[in-house]
């Protein structure tokens, strides 16, 4: 091969990742234009809010605090948003068994379902578009966490809007 060959195919080489970048660029923009059927915010925490008040009333858990507020759906920040939450409750009696296998089979008694679709390192169910993971203690919190993330169809919440983590009351 030439000196000039090699070149020619080096630059064709930048110009296709120059290309790449630029596109990839573009398809990073907010997808609220592809929501259908969109939620308020209000709804959207009202979505997670539901699912938690019904998964503690069905799993008797004793709520050592919980938290809400407007997540986005993506890594920029941008709509749509979805509302999401945090419950902690405190850890099983020794020899208990396995708390969280234990918790699933009662949820899935109640319609939950394994989340298919949904990425993350613990276990997590579905109900009705609402996902639920759950997380056992570690040596920084004891507590046991379930985490609800609601749908992605806030697109009236956006980074200056979205407010702060809110401490609520489960009961």
């Amino acid at each position: 091969m030439t000196s000039q060959t090699n070149r020619t195919g080096a630059l064709a080489m930048i110009a296709a990742l120059a290309m790449t970048t630029v596109t990839g660029c573009g398809l990073m923009k907010s997808d609220a234009d592809k929501v259908s059927n969109p939620l308020t915010p209000e709804q959207s925490e009202d979505q997670v809010i539901d699912a938690a008040h019904e998964t503690v009333a069905t799993l008797g858990l004793q709520v050592t605090n919980a938290s809400v507020w407007h997540a986005s759906c993506n890594d920029q920040g941008d709509p749509p948003f979805r509302g999401q939450l945090r419950l902690s409750y405190p850890p099983p009696a020794a020899g208990a068994g396995n708390p969280i296998d234990q918790i699933v089979q009662k949820l899935k008694a109640q319609g939950w379902t394994d989340a298919q679709d949904f990425a993350t390192h613990g276990t997590a169910l579905e109900k009705n578009n609402i996902v639920a993971v759950f997380a056992p203690g570690n040596a920084i919190n004891a507590n046991y966490s379930i985490e609800f993330f609601g749908e992605c169809r806030d697109i009236t919440t956006t980074k200056d809007t979205k407010g702060r983590v809110e401490p609520i009351t489960l009961t």
